[in-house]
Parts: structure tokens; C-alpha cells; sequence
């Protein structure tokens, strides 16, 4: 029950965190819908949910890492007269809030697509007063900074390993949380389509561990440069 607890809190932290971005970046779009004609709406637009699935991931991963064994305590016998065992007193630890699990995998993950893409300064930044050819010119390099930390972290491999654009088979138990079906869809499975997308799934994880010295309020350091 407890983990489940955890588990809705932060499937409703991450609907409202990149919820709220997708909207944004709708209302960006509708206001210049030129973006839409090129590759950058629909990266732009896409980009909120699949960071949101990334975060998902890793704070579930978290949530493991971060809870201890079960250590079981026999007390030996001995021969003679029982004698009383005075137990060591532990420490009570307080358990850490879901909030901060949470925390913890946004700082990370998005720490990391600061410090190699600069995402978080390119979101930031008001795209209205550039042209498209500008636009496309930084996104090449944010592109290129994000891609070398998503393969620094994960180990990423297709859903279905087939071509996009494929005819595929989909089994009658086939896991609707790996393979959506879209389009026409009325009876039973076995299905028979075209495949749009391949899907993404991870085989690995590499954060880092984490610090009690490290706050969970900065995304990216102030650089100051003394002269």
C-alpha cells in the first residue's frame, strides 16, 4: 500500500510538472504555427511527455536503489542459564517524503541535459524574435549536447526491433503498455499493421549516487568568471 501511495503521488507530480510544459509549448505553437511546417513543432511538442516518461523511469529506479535490506538479527544460544539480551538502540532515521525522490530524479536527469545541451537555457529562451534557419541552427546543438547525456545514462534499444513503415504482427497477449494500437482498431488480437514508431525501452541506468551534501533546488550552478 505504501509504495503504492508513492507511486500515484508521482505519476500526479509528473501529469502536473510536464502537463503544464506541454501546454506551454501548445501555446507557443499556436502562436507561431509556422514551427509546424518543420521538424521543430514536433519536437518541441513531443519533447514534454518523453521527458516525463524518462523521469518515470528513474524515479522508479530510485525508489529501489534507495530502500535498504532486510537485516535479520539471531541471538545465539548459550549453554547454561538464559540471560537477558540487551539490544543495541538504533537510531530512528525518518523516512525520506516521496517529494524528494522526486526531486532527486528531476535534478538529476535534467542537471545532466543542462550540462551537456544546454536544454534548460534553450527552453528558457524567447525563440519569437529569430527565423526558422536561426532556430534550426541552435537546435542542431542542443540536439547534439542532449543526445551525448541520454547515451551517458541509458542504454536505450527499440520496443520492436523492425523498420518503421513495416508490416507487423501483434499477438493476442501482447502488453498495451510497450505496444499502443492506433488507427482503425475494432475486434480481437491477433492485429496485423504498419508499424509508425518503434518505441523506446531501456536496457541500463548510470546515475550517479546521490549525497545528503547535494540540494535538490538547483537544476544547473551559477557560472561566475573571476577575471
Amino acid at each position: 500500500m505504501k509504495k503504492d501511495a508513492i507511486r500515484k503521488r508521482i505519476l500526479i507530480g509528473l501529469f502536473l510538472w510536464f502537463g503544464g510544459l506541454t501546454v506551454l509549448v501548445a501555446v507557443v505553437l499556436y502562436l507561431d504555427p509556422r514551427l509546424m511546417h518543420s521538424w521543430i513543432g514536433p519536437s518541441l511538442l513531443a519533447a514534454p511527455p518523453v521527458i516525463g516518461v524518462v523521469f518515470y523511469i528513474i524515479v522508479r529506479l530510485s525508489l529501489k536503489e534507495l530502500e535498504g535490506p532486510v537485516v535479520s538479527k539471531e541471538i545465539p544460544k548459550e549453554k547454561g542459564p538464559i540471560r537477558p539480551v540487551e539490544e543495541a538502540s538504533v537510531p530512528e532515521v525518518e523516512p525520506l517524503s516521496p517529494s524528494y525522490y522526486q526531486e532527486i530524479a528531476i535534478v538529476q536527469i535534467l542537471g545532466l541535459l543542462q550540462r551537456e545541451g544546454r536544454l534548460l537555457d534553450f527552453l528558457q529562451e524567447d525563440i519569437e524574435p529569430y527565423d526558422d534557419a536561426q532556430i534550426g541552427a541552435a537546435v542542431r546543438e542542443v540536439h547534439r549536447g542532449c543526445r551525448a547525456a541520454m547515451k551517458e545514462v541509458f542504454g536505450l534499444a527499440p520496443v520492436l526491433d523492425a523498420a518503421e513503415g513495416s508490416q507487423v504482427e501483434i499477438e493476442e497477449d501482447f502488453d498495451p503498455t510497450r505496444i499502443k494500437l492506433i488507427g482503425n482498431v475494432h475486434g480481437k488480437p491477433p492485429f496485423k499493421g504498419t508499424l509508425r514508431h518503434c518505441g523506446w525501452r531501456f536496457t541500463e541506468v548510470h546515475l550517479p549516487k546521490w549525497t545528503s551534501k547535494e540540494t535538490t533546488d538547483v537544476l544547473a550552478p551559477a557560472e561566475v568568471e573571476i577575471s
